[in-house]
């Protein structure tokens, strides 16, 4: 059985009187849908209540303990994540707006970080059962992108103290991946055509969940700041592109929206004003 709750969520299961909670991200409605995916079949409920309150996010108390963030229609727009320690293990949790069920995308952030030399540093990490998508500034100064067990390599400029944007965008069918470094675009390298990003995963902000080591865990670990992440379940067009690098008018990111974003924080992380 699957419930359905418009974008907000999908859950494969329920035990007999069990309570879950789902972040909706502010969405408003009158329904909520229940259905048994490819199945014909009739549902007899004897009871189902659905409880709602404002939606809060969470963010850290000083890094001791979660407490509710009562900006609820903010997200983190104007913040960054500020992350300030390499040797604690802290990372951010952030939860799509739809499962990463992708045949293509468009993801961009804005980071700031200094000097790096040959250490590799992780900027993205998704990692599912069956799948992953990371996107990581590389020992050698290049960027990578690391999906469905491939990688693709680009030459870019580094990333500076003084902030810089970065999109990474990537297709299914011919396997176009390009990345976009404060709105220019890298060349195009044709990778991984053909595959769909698998659903079901959990998306970290400063740590590399695909990390085998304690060592590699924590050379990896990102320190410096984050902020203006979105992403969609599409390529955009190059104009689109330049719209978010100079924060002008662009499409709402259907997949993360830096503005009405759902986050946990776990350890030394901050949320700190632009």
């Amino acid at each position: 059985m699957a419930f359905f709750l418009g974008r907000c969520a999908t859950i494969s299961s329920m035990d007999l009187g069990e309570t879950m909670t789902f972040n909706c991200a502010g969405m408003q409605g009158q329904y909520v849908t229940i259905t048994i995916p490819g199945r014909r079949e009739f549902l007899s409920l004897c009871e189902v209540q659905v409880l709602g309150h404002p939606w809060l996010h969470i963010v850290h108390d000083g890094g001791r303990n979660p407490v509710r963030d009562s900006e609820t229609d903010l997200g983190l727009q104007g913040r960054v994540l500020s992350f300030l320690n390499e040797s604690k293990p802290s990372c951010v949790i952030i939860s799509p707006l739809q499962p990463l069920n992708l045949m293509e995308f468009t993801l961009c952030m804005r980071v700031v970080t200094e000097y790096l030399g040959d250490r590799k540093v992780i900027l993205f990490s998704y990692h599912s059962p069956n799948d992953e998508l990371r996107i990581l500034r590389e020992s050698n100064g290049h960027f990578g992108l690391h999906m469905g067990g491939q990688s693709v390599m680009f030459a870019l400029p580094d990333l500076s103290t003084f902030g810089s944007h970065l999109c990474v965008t990537w297709e299914s069918t011919f396997g176009l991946a390009t990345f976009w470094m404060n709105g220019k675009r890298s060349i195009r390298k044709i990778y991984n055509v053909g595959h769909v990003l698998q659903p079901g995963g959990t998306v970290l902000l400063g740590q590399d969940q695909s990390a085998q080591t304690m060592s590699e865990k924590q050379n990896r670990r990102f320190v410096g700041e984050i902020t203006d992440l979105y992403m969609w379940d599409y390529v955009l067009q190059p104009q689109d592109i330049e719209n978010v690098f100079q924060m002008r008018d662009f499409p709402s990111g259907n997949i993360f929206d830096w503005k009405i974003l759902s986050y946990k924080i776990k350890g030394n992380v901050r949320v700190l004003p632009k």
